[in-house]
This record gives structure tokens, sequence and C-alpha cells, in this order.
């Protein structure tokens, strides 16, 4: 058990985040975070750090930095979690590609999943908006010419309590009842 800002205990939980790019799934992850009293490991903190000592290159090279990025958040939430603490990850998880590696983190904690959607028009104003603001590492131009508009890939479902969120106009439902769902995860079945 931790001992969350606000006084309240919170027993260790992982909470995943995903959704498709401009979702507001980082924004979520933080809020939950600091609401949680738990840490929060990003997909792009990663992708970000290992890409910051090379030169900058094309979207394979972005992708490629995608994977180790990937493999470093699976292997340090494992970590956190096998250690009896609690965290909230986040990113653009997909099906099949991250099912797995998600699943056996599942299997060290209560977990839920959370996805964060919006309409597409919104999503892809909404990147369009932050491009150039980022780190390079995301070659936002490369990302908005093949644009996929199709974010159902994004809807990961791994057998844990799943809730989604329509990030439109500030979250639906709302953030405490957000909270409160990531309070509830329990222990799938194995």
């Amino acid at each position: 058990m931790s001992v969350a800002k606000d006084g309240a205990t919170s027993a260790a939980r992982l909470v995943i985040v995903g959704g498709a790019p401009a979702t507001g799934k980082t924004t979520l992850a933080l809020a939950l975070g600091t609401s949680l009293g738990l840490p929060v490991i990003t997909k792009d903190d990663f992708k970000e750090a290992i890409a910051t000592p090379f030169a900058t290159g094309d979207i394979g090279w972005s992708r490629q930095l995608g994977s180790a990025a990937y493999s470093a958040l699976f292997i340090v939430a494992d970590r956190i979690l096998a250690a009896g603490q609690g965290l909230v990850v986040e990113s653009n998880f997909r099906r099949g590609m991250s099912d797995a590696p998600l699943r056996a983190l599942a299997r060290l904690a209560p977990t839920v999943v959370i996805v964060c959607r919006s309409p597409d028009a919104l999503r892809r104003k909404r990147y369009e908006e932050r491009a150039g603001t980022r780190h390079r590492v995301h070659i936002e131009s490369a990302i908005l010419a093949e644009w996929v508009s199709d974010d159902s890939e994004t809807l990961i479902d791994i057998g844990s309590p799943r809730l989604i969120v329509d990030t439109t106009d500030g979250y639906s439902p709302s953030i405490d009842e957000i909270v409160a769902f990531a309070r509830s995860a329990t222990i799938p079945n194995r």
C-alpha cells in the first residue's frame, strides 16, 4: 500500500492509458498519476530520450526508435510492478502488437485499461496544431502524410476492465469517474 497525495491509500495497480495520436492520452495519464499517487511512464518519453544523442532520421528511423522505446517501457513497467509498486503507462498501444506484453504486465497487478477517443477530424486538427512543438523524433509531417483516420486498432482489449473515454470536449465520463474506475482495478482472470 502507498499513500496518495490526498492521504488516501492506494493499492499497487496498473493503469494502462491508450488511444490514437492527439486524443489527450498523455494529459489524462498525468492527471491520473497525480490523482492516484502513481508514477507515469510514457512511450514518447523513452523514445525522445533514446533519440537525443542521434542525428534526426526519416520515418523509418523514428519507428525503430519507437520499437526500442516500447521495449524499454515494458521492461521498466515490469520491474516496477514486480517490486509491488503501481504505475500508469501511456502510449498509442495497438492491438496485436501490444497485447502480449500488456497481458504479461496485467498478471503482476490489478489492472484497468482506459482508451481515449475523439473524432478523426478533431484528432488531425490537434495533431496539426502541435506539429513542430514536440521533440524532433516525432516527424509530424510524415505522420500527417500517412494519417490513418480509423483508430479502431488502438481499442486494445487485454481482458482487464476497459473504459472508453471521449476526449472531444474534456472527458466523458468525467475525470472523477475515470479516477474511480482506475481505483476499482482488479486482477484479471489468468
